[in-house]
């Protein structure tokens, strides 16, 4: 991946500072002028995470870098304290522009791409796959899983926070986290030693996959022959005669059927006899139903009869008690009540109607009417009670006829199909077996397509056996390779120590890379020395800055002599000589530049440097490299800090 950082455009709450990184770059001033922020904020907006410096803290709102890709023109922006990026690129003459996320996704940002977050992104503007590496070797569960961006990047940005405390998290004690690191690192220097196993694996399962179809092709054309099927045409003639002979078998059982002979007269009467009987059946159900709905009605008036007897003795009680009384004062109210004609009500007013009931209004003469009706109801009652009464025994009667009747026809039935039935019976064994029979040989007529297709899976089987077998003489030629990487990683790595001047490392030593972990260890002495350095004893903190230096150095340079790239062309490094003095080790400090510088305008002129220290080491006279130089100081306008206008008051 061929990574160009242009430009990075930093949003503060007063102004937009633009830091031009074209080329390589090299920042410089004392502590607290904002040099190591620029990497860090270079970090952010590739996706890594930042706990802001108190001056970022008041005054940053977001950050740009403009960068390219294989030289596709991209910018990403990105807000103080946002999971979210808006990338910006140009395709085919055409600005795209996506919010993406920094490092966890849910969903495709851009359907049918496979873009997730902005790794995604990267991978592809940069026109490649992203990585895989296999994990959980061994187990049911093994599977493949994506290294990302962030992943290869850790061997790139050399931030000033981890210089001396981790050596790219391959001696965590998260174990996670260090397998992580060991696959990028295979993935970097093309390490395939489990590429071949898997080939070896994969050819092992085809070549048993081809050899069981032979096996099983083999047996069946054995099979066959026995079972006369080698000749096709033969058998084709077989089913078509089997196929002849059962349609001779449905005409003969047709023919049986349509020569039975009609039913006798009694089984007639006997079906005429149950039809009636289930009708009637079904007529006095429903008049039984209709009847108790009129019972139900008799039963409704009777009561509301008896109700209007009791309301009208009710009111002619109240009108006799009542028709009497002189009222002086109103029933409601108390109040005197007014004069009033003789022929208005004393109470309402109104002209009083009451009458004396004569004839046939007469209360005697009404109860008795109400009486001789109230009998009748319950005479009808009684009589509708026993119709429903006669009509449930004839109901009862009628099942009973009906069941001996269908009783009696089954009997008849019965002795009439039983000689039909054993015919019939015959006819349909004889055809069950011939279908039976032609069944059998259409699934057996499909016995040599089985055959023919076996051998064309064995053929195809055999076909890819021959590609895997060539991928796996193609991987194990890798395989050297790898082996060889991972000695020319060693060597290299020992050069640029021994370039460096780093304490107590010669050029006849040697560095010892154990492929499972990568982390390197040098015997101090013969071959058989106990003293050994490694990053962990590699000294005071500046010593551990130029150990971890030197490796990726070692490694980019792996890559470019090999011509991969698998590792971004970009190698950011934050303040390299933490603690080593250019006045107590002026030799240390001019070797490593040196180094730097040598490998920056030669086998590294293809990756981007951006050089972050406290102090400034110029190019030596004897190499040609351009590089930009930016001193950053504050209070000083021709040398401005990161953020200009801030002298250290954040209220």
């Amino acid at each position: 991946m061929r990574l160009r950082l242009k430009k990075l455009h930093l949003g503060l709450r007063k102004s937009i500072e633009r830091i031009d990184l074209q080329g390589t770059v090299y920042f410089y001033g004392p502590i607290g002028s904002g040099k190591s922020s620029i990497g860090r904020l270079i970090d952010y907006c590739l996706g890594g995470s930042y706990a802001w410096t108190p001056a970022l803290q008041a005054e940053m709102v977001s950050a740009a870098l403009e960068l390219s890709v294989n030289d596709a023109p991209l910018t990403l922006h990105r807000d103080k304290d946002s999971n979210q990026i808006i990338a910006a690129w140009q395709e085919n003459d055409e600005t795209l522009q996506v919010l993406i996320p920094a490092k966890t996704g849910t969903h495709e940002v851009l359907p049918s791409l496979g873009i997730v977050v902005l790794s995604d992104l990267l991978f592809y503007l940069a026109r490649e796959e992203p990585p895989y590496v296999r994990r959980r070797k061994g187990r049911p569960d093994e599977r493949l899983e994506r290294l990302s961006f962030r992943d290869l990047f850790r061997y790139c940005y050399l931030d000033q926070s981890g210089m001396d405390n981790e050596f790219f998290r391959l001696a965590s004690e998260n174990s996670a986290i260090r397998a992580k690191s060991v696959d990028a690192l295979r993935y970097i220097l093309g390490y395939r030693t489990e590429q071949v196993a898997e080939l070896e694996f994969q050819l092992q399962e085809v070549r048993d996959r081809r050899l069981a179809l032979l096996s099983g092709a083999q047996a069946l054309a054995i099979a066959l022959i026995d079972a006369g099927l080698d000749d096709i045409d033969a058998y084709d003639l077989k089913i078509e005669s089997m196929k002849a002979e059962l349609d001779q078998a449905r005409m003969a059982a047709e023919m049986a059927r349509q020569q039975r002979s009609p039913a006798p007269h009694a089984t007639e009467q006997l079906r005429e006899q149950a039809r009636c009987l289930a009708h009637e059946q079904i007529a006095l159900e429903q008049a039984a139903s209709d009847i108790d709905l009129r019972i139900v009605e008799l039963e409704r008036h009777t009561n509301e009869l008896q109700m209007l007897s009791v309301r009208f003795q009710r009111t002619a009680s109240a009108r006799m008690v009542l028709g009497g009384v002189d009222f002086s004062s109103c029933p409601r109210c108390t109040q005197t009540l007014p004069a009033r004609n003789a022929e208005l009500c004393l109470v309402c007013g109104q002209p009083d109607h009451i009458t004396e009931a004569v004839g046939a209004l007469d209360e005697a003469v009404l109860n008795e009417d109400l009486r001789a009706r109230l009998a009748e109801l319950r005479e009808t009652l009684v009589r509708t009670r026993a119709q429903k009464r006669a009509v449930l025994l004839r109901a009862e009667e009628i099942a009973s006829a009906r069941s001996a009747a269908d009783h009696a026809l089954d009997i008849r039935l019965k002795e009439y199909d039983s000689a039909f039935l054993s015919q019939a019976l015959q006819h349909e064994r004889a055809l069950t077996t011939l279908e039976q029979r032609l069944d059998a040989m259409l699934r057996y007529r499909k016995l040599p397509d089985v055959l023919q297709e076996q051998r064309n899976q064995a053929e195809a089987l055999q076909i890819d056996e021959a590609e895997i077998r060539a991928a796996l003489e193609t991987a194990k030629k890798w395989a050297f390779s790898d082996r060889k990487n991972i000695q020319l990683l060693g060597e290299l790595f020992l050069d640029c120590l021994v370039r460096a001047k780093f304490p107590d490392v010669r050029s006849t030593y040697r560095v010892e890379i154990d492929p499972s972990t990568f982390y390197p260890r040098i015997p101090l002495g013969s071959d058989d020395a106990l003293v050994v350095l490694s990053f962990d004893n590699a000294g005071s903190g500046g010593m551990m800055a130029l150990f971890k230096t030197c490796y990726a150095l070692a490694l980019h340079r792996v890559c470019a002599s090999s011509g991969m790239s698998r590792l971004p062309s970009l190698l950011i490094i934050d303040t390299p000589t933490k603690n080593v003095s250019s006045v107590e080790n002026p030799e240390v400090i001019a070797s490593f530049y040196r180094l730097i510088y040598e490998l920056a305008a030669g086998e590294l002129a293809e990756t981007q440097f951006v050089i972050i220290d406290n102090e400034f080491s110029a190019v030596p006279e004897d190499v040609q490299l351009p590089m930009r130089i930016r001193h950053l100081v504050k209070g000083d306008p021709n040398n401005p800090p990161l953020i200009p206008y801030l002298e250290g008051n954040f209220s």
